[in-house]
């Protein structure tokens, strides 16, 4: 497989950019990265090329069981090089060069993430990336970031990863103030210093919906007392050890290591949010519930159940059907081998990795819900 590091050093401007807003905390892309991208994205044009050469060999029901896909390149757009996400994407590209029979995958490290990210489909001509779900559904209906809405691409394996926003409180808060929930917390108009990542991430949107979902205003939070402070995880751990925050939130998996340091370090407590909260992401939102098992942090002795939205594999809409019915055939035949690979992705399961609380929900791709209509998975 062709990752293509002499690309990515070639862009080594556009790389580093995009490395700052890399991840959940990306704020958008950047026009050098756009720009940069261009050059090393064919994929889609390639592949649309090849669908009417690939005609004859459909059958009528449009199978692409005999589909040659020997002369199919594919641009994979990725986290920054040795992130979690790019290590992934490298070995479900190695898979679908091996098993799927592509010519190539070209593994790009240029990916904006965030919520920035919809965006990369139609300013970048790429074929696929990872996208949360509830940022993919925003950028459809209102946009993000302030940008207007947008479209081009649609939903292929929902629920690659288990994250949600997995919150702690000081426990002295909470003795302080005689209050054991957040929704008390703002009832009663504590002044309650929240710490989260910089604004444009998954993470502080997090922070910022509790507010909308209480009807409260960032300067409402200030005239009580408190605050929302927008910097890293290690920052953020620190800060909560030396009573500069009471509470911590962040769009995570029961695998966080600031979450670990922060439940070994400080005196916190994990909090279960209330039905009707869950239940307002979940159903206003996009977002999909997660269950984050007991025991994943010190002093968290049940499950908690708090919406998350997990990394979802997402194609540009200008691949034609067959190409997406293969990529979604052969990635979830090889979800076990890539599951042991990374253990990250064991929350996948390809019988319901089509349902719409698990894209966003969003629109299917037509060659992914062909796959799942064929293993009788949805009807």
């Amino acid at each position: 497989m062709k990752k293509n590091f002499m690309k990515a050093t070639a862009i080594g401007l556009a790389a580093l950019l995009a490395a700052s807003m890399a991840g959940c905390g990306s704020s958008g892309t950047s026009q050098t990265t756009a720009a940069a991208s261009k050059e090393a994205a064919p994929a889609t044009t390639q592949a649309a090329a090849a669908e009417s050469s690939q005609a004859e060999s459909k059958d009528a029901g449009g199978s692409s069981g005999n589909t040659d896909f020997s002369n199919t390149t594919l641009n994979f757009w990725s986290d920054k090089v040795g992130s979690g996400s790019y290590n992934m994407i490298v070995a479900m590209s190695k898979v679908l060069e091996e098993k799927g029979g592509f010519k190539e995958v070209n593994v790009d490290p240029s990916y904006p993430g965030g919520m920035g990210a919809p965006y990369i489909f139609k300013e970048n001509n790429v074929d696929l990336s990872f996208v949360n779900g509830a940022p993919a559904k925003w950028a459809l209906e209102t946009g993000t970031l302030d940008r207007e809405p947008t479209d081009g691409y649609a939903a292929v394996i929902g629920g690659l990863t288990q994250v949600a926003y997995i919150n702690c409180i000081s426990n002295k808060f909470l003795k302080d103030n005689n209050v054991s929930t957040i929704e008390e917390v703002f009832e009663k108009k504590l002044p309650l210093r929240i710490g989260c990542s910089q604004k444009g991430s998954m993470d502080a949107e997090g922070a910022y919906l509790l507010l909308e979902y209480f009807g409260v205003t960032e300067d409402d939070l200030k005239s009580w007392g408190g605050s929302i402070t927008n910097q890293g995880g290690d920052q953020n751990a620190e800060a909560l050890a030396d009573g500069q925050i009471d509470f911590y939130i962040d769009h995570t998996s029961s695998a966080s290591s600031t979450m670990a340091q922060i439940a070994t370090t400080c005196d916190v407590t994990f909090l279960q949010w209330g039905d009707d909260l869950v239940n307002w992401f979940v159903d206003k939102k996009g977002y999909d519930k997660i269950t984050i098992p007991a025991n994943s942090f010190k002093g968290q002795d049940k499950d908690l159940v708090l919406p998350g939205s997990p990394d979802c594999l997402f194609a540009n809409t200008n691949l034609d059907a067959d190409t997406v019915y293969q990529i979604t055939k052969v990635l979830s035949e090889n979800r076990d081998a890539l599951v042991a690979e990374y253990a990250s992705l064991s929350g996948w399961d390809p019988k319901t990795a089509w349902e719409s609380q698990k894209i966003g929900g969003c629109p299917l791709h037509p060659g992914a819900e062909r796959y799942y209509k064929e293993m009788g998975y949805m009807k």
